[in-house]
């Protein structure tokens, strides 16, 4: 089976508006990019509707932006006042309005504070999450995911909820790693559910400790069938577009040289 090709996360480049940086990514043979949606990003749901057509008939001659992450995090919907699970409720259902608008697949939810059983319990009849006009893939984002109990809970929802699914980042998967432990028993049921992987580039490059193990494991799952969208996400010092690109183009070798050595001989 042919591996996917390595898209880009657009935090990774800075200093171009969306459609300059769609003609950037199709100058330089970036097959698609995921885009920064919330107000942290280009605030997507602010724009105006002919501004959100224009950029997807922009990507529609260049490259897709095949999906939006929010800002709005998993704990905004599920815990505190009322009023403000409201907003976060409204904001989410706003961004994947206009996310379906560009004509992306997904929408990435953060998942900065890991929760308990009970809260998770409540998404399961939450409109935003369980009836989204949008596909919503939850990014844990918390060494506290990784608890049997915790997970559990997560995949739970995840499975209560058919278009839901999980992004995976390879820094903040691998910063739950246990050291004597490369294949701990909570990785599998996180792959297994994931369906956009972030390689997760904090400036130091991918040969720290869990990168590997865990994109190896992930190519298997592609191997095997599994749907899988896999970008780059470069968050180093110099975002200028020569550094990024070729932070992208070491991503990609790296990409090539460790999917290789999994191809049956």
């Amino acid at each position: 089976m042919t591996l996917p090709r390595i898209g880009l996360y657009s935090i990774s480049v800075r200093g171009l508006n969306v459609p300059d940086m769609l003609d950037w990514a199709a100058s330089h043979d970036i097959p698609f990019v995921h885009l920064r949606g919330g107000p942290r990003g280009v605030d997507l749901a602010s724009q105006s509707p002919a501004t959100v057509w224009r950029w997807r008939k922009a990507a529609a001659r260049t490259v897709p932006i095949t999906g939006v992450t929010a800002d709005v995090d998993l704990a905004d919907l599920l815990t505190g006042d009322a009023s403000a699970r409201r907003r976060a409720a409204y904001d989410l259902e706003e961004l994947a309005e206009a996310a379906t608008i560009l004509n992306a697949r997904w929408v990435r939810l953060p998942a900065r504070t890991p929760l308990t059983v009970d809260q998770l319990a409540r998404g399961e009849k939450l409109r935003a999450l369980a009836d989204s006009v949008i596909p919503l893939l939850i990014e844990p984002h918390h060494p506290g995911w990784v608890f049997p109990a915790t997970l559990r809970s997560l995949v739970d929802l995840v499975n209560a909820c058919p278009r839901m699914g999980l992004l995976a980042d390879t820094a903040q998967l691998a910063a739950a790693l246990p050291k004597r432990d490369r294949f701990p028993a909570w990785l599998a049921p996180v792959l297994d559910h994931t369906q956009v992987l972030h390689l997760s580039d904090p400036g130091t490059g991918l040969d720290a400790p869990g990168h590997a193990v865990i994109a190896a494991l992930a190519a298997h799952r592609v191997h095997a069938g599994q749907n899988l969208e896999v970008a780059l996400e470069w968050t180093g010092a110099d975002r200028g577009p020569d550094e990024c690109l070729a932070r992208y183009h070491a991503t990609v070798t790296w990409w090539e040289r460790l999917t290789s050595a999994l191809e049956p001989r």
